[in-house]
């Protein structure tokens, strides 16, 4: 562990659909501002389906420009994360999808730096925190049965 450490979020969400279509929901990077205010923009950077390497870019009010990251972690239908890991910097943003009973499924979303990272993102812990939660609040609701 590092020495120097922030955590943005670690908020779970349960969500009343079977966590392959959420999971396939949340894949969909050009609907996400259908779905959540916190992206004004998502897009592709990799041709082919989510993997480890694979890049994507949004925008969002929280930046004065667009967000390209790399997915680090990848599980299809369990979890993915995006994020930079080095020696002197690692900033991840993680999801973690679970299958619970009668066709729900619970959703955990993290997001940390440490190191350098840690530093440079401390005065904006806040506004990143309230970015991540919009970004789960929403995801939950776009499943709420009307």
């Amino acid at each position: 562990m590092a020495l120097l450490r922030v955590d943005f979020i670690d908020y779970t969400t349960e969500i009343d659909a079977p966590v392959e279509e959420v999971f396939r929901f949340f894949k969909d990077l050009e609907k996400w501002p259908s779905w959540t205010t916190a992206i004004k923009k998502a897009y592709r950077k990799s041709e082919g389906d989510w993997r480890v390497g694979f890049k994507l870019g949004f925008a969002a009010d929280l930046l004065p420009m667009p967000l390209e990251v790399k997915v680090i972690d990848f599980e299809e239908g369990r979890l993915a994360a995006w994020g930079i890991r080095s020696p002197v910097a690692t900033m991840v943003h993680r999801f973690d999808f679970e299958s619970l009973n009668e066709g729900r499924c619970r959703v955990r979303h993290t997001e940390w730096a440490e190191g350098l990272l840690a530093i440079l993102t401390w005065p904006m812990r806040t506004k990143i925190e309230a970015f991540d939660r919009l970004l789960a609040d929403d995801l939950q609701a776009a499943f709420k049965k009307a």
